[in-house]
């Protein structure tokens, strides 16, 4: 019988590729090494330093923007609305709704326009007031939540001027003018939060104090106290 010749194997095939692809991937360590890259970040991504620094300096430049707009229109607007808290004052003197009862000198038609426009443009400035770090936040939510409770005061009031001109009970009127003394005294501790803050906030950045406090009445001092106002001072 004719002797049959051995063909190589499929595995000497299989062994010659192996070795050839080795050999490529042995070439490829060599020349990228990404055993000396930089290693990546926690996340898996590359932290580029220059690019932290950069947004860090404009969080820091925002920073100084905000805390002079909120400081400018503190002042300015403790200036416009002493007039309105004097008003107040004189129709809801006692500082807490709970010792109220009546008006002492209840306003007219004229005077709670005249408030309204003065509470209305604070109002409108402070919710234009851009958002920024949780501080700052801080004094432009309190400056805001202030004169809404403000406007609250100024929509009672003129609930009651109704009230009283339809010829209602008494008890009807005291009852809102309690209302109306409790608004004005929680919008007095508001302004006080945010007067707080925007004062830490300015010794912070070694400017002194900024004392921007919204007192009950012009008779007290615009300074004010870091603390809340309850009752007649």
């Amino acid at each position: 019988m004719p002797t049959r010749r051995r063909r190589p194997g499929w595995w000497a095939a299989a062994a010659a590729v192996l070795a050839v692809a080795a050999a490529v991937l042995l070439v490829l360590l060599l020349v990228v090494r990404p055993w000396e890259g930089e290693a990546p970040s926690a996340d898996g991504f590359d932290v580029d330093p220059a690019r932290v620094a950069e947004l860090e300096a404009a969080e820091a430049e925002r920073a100084v923007e905000n805390l002079s707009v909120a400081a400018e229109l503190a002042v300015s607007a403790q200036e416009r609305l002493l007039p309105v808290m004097d008003g107040l004052y004189g129709t809801l003197p006692a500082g807490d709704g709970a010792e109220g009862g009546s008006a002492a000198d209840e306003p007219t038609s004229a005077e709670l326009d005249e408030w309204r426009a003065v509470v209305d443009e604070v109002a409108a400035e402070t919710e234009a007031l851009p958002t920024g770090s949780s501080e700052h936040n801080i004094v432009r939510n309190g400056l805001m939540l202030s004169t809404r409770l403000l406007g609250n005061t100024l929509d009672v009031l003129e609930l009651a001027a109704a009230d009283d001109s339809t010829g209602n009970s008494a008890d009807d009127s005291a009852r809102l003018y309690d209302v109306a003394g409790d608004l004005r005294t929680r919008a007095v501790d508001a302004w006080a939060v945010a007067a707080v803050q925007l004062d830490l906030q300015h010794i912070a950045a070694d400017r002194g104090h900024l004392h921007a406090f919204l007192p009950l009445h012009s008779g007290m001092s615009a300074e004010g106290e870091a603390e809340m106002s309850h009752g007649d001072h």
